[in-house]
């Protein structure tokens, strides 16, 4: 049995691993130009970021807790709570990884989807925004026109999206797009992750209530893999009403839910082994 002398000793001893590891990685190098308050963030500046969020990613450190096979670090709760006060310490810019996208990617996606989108977001390899609004529609997210119509086995999207905000360059947006137009309104629409660099999207940005963090997204016959639906197709509304309760620091996942996930991927793991 392991005494608290001896877990207090471990602990400490991952504390200065951390600390060790951010005296190493975590420095800006002085001829980065740094940002004031709400400023953009230097072009500089946010290609350091991108680098530091993938080696950060890298030791599991994102989401220190979440299981390995998804990106995580596999660690207590205590544990990650030296990370944080470590990395608290440090005056450094967003590491950009949303709880609301990561949470409802955990509960909505395919055990494929989590080990492989899922976890290069929380690997820090890419970078992931969410597209929900739209021109003159406000929030309500059903009004949406955006879409996504089947073509074998890939959507073909068609649409805009405005106030996007994303602080680091996005590499994927989660896309709320119809679907299935003659379904009952709650099942028409479904959310797509949509690599930014594919032929027809378009990106540009916007000054409205924080320049240089916010973008418009334009999608002009914009192909994507069936694989790429979160979830099943028409969840759509119920993913990003989800994601926006979180934002809004309303929907916390129940207990019941988190067990029901939990089990999925104690059942994925089994069948992997």
């Amino acid at each position: 049995m392991t005494t608290s002398s001896e877990r207090y000793a471990a602990k400490e001893e991952f504390r200065e691993l951390v600390r060790e590891w951010m005296d190493v990685n975590a420095i800006i190098p002085a001829d980065i130009p740094m940002s004031a308050g709400r400023a953009p963030l230097s072009p500089e500046l946010k290609q350091w970021a991108v680098q530091f969020r993938r080696k950060f990613g890298a030791q599991g450190w994102i989401a220190p807790t979440w299981p390995t096979e998804y990106g995580g670090g596999g660690l207590t709760n205590e544990y990650a709570a030296i990370i944080q006060q470590e990395l608290s310490q440090r005056p450094l810019p967003t590491l950009q990884v949303s709880i609301m996208e990561a949470t409802a990617m955990r509960i909505f996606c395919s055990e494929e989807q989590k080990r492989t989108l899922l976890a290069s977001v929380l690997r820090g390899e890419v970078v992931m925004a969410h597209a929900f609004n739209e021109l003159g529609h406000g929030s309500d997210l059903s009004a949406n026109t955006t879409s996504a119509i089947r073509d074998g086995d890939e959507y073909i999207i068609n649409g805009r999206k405005d106030q996007i905000t994303s602080i680091l360059p996005p590499d994927i947006v989660l896309c709320l797009a119809v679907t299935n137009p003659e379904a009952p309104q709650p099942q028409r629409f479904s959310v797509v992750a949509v690599d930014t660099d594919t032929p027809g999207v378009l990106i540009k940005p916007e000054s409205l209530l924080v320049p240089g963090r916010e973008y418009k997204f334009f999608f002009s016959d914009v192909p994507v893999p069936s694989t790429r639906v979160i979830g099943e197709e028409g969840q759509g509304i119920e993913i990003a009403e989800f994601m926006v309760e979180i934002e809004r620091g309303g929907m916390i996942v129940t207990l019941d839910r988190q067990r029901e996930t939990e089990e999925r991927e104690r059942q994925a793991n089994e069948k992997t082994q």
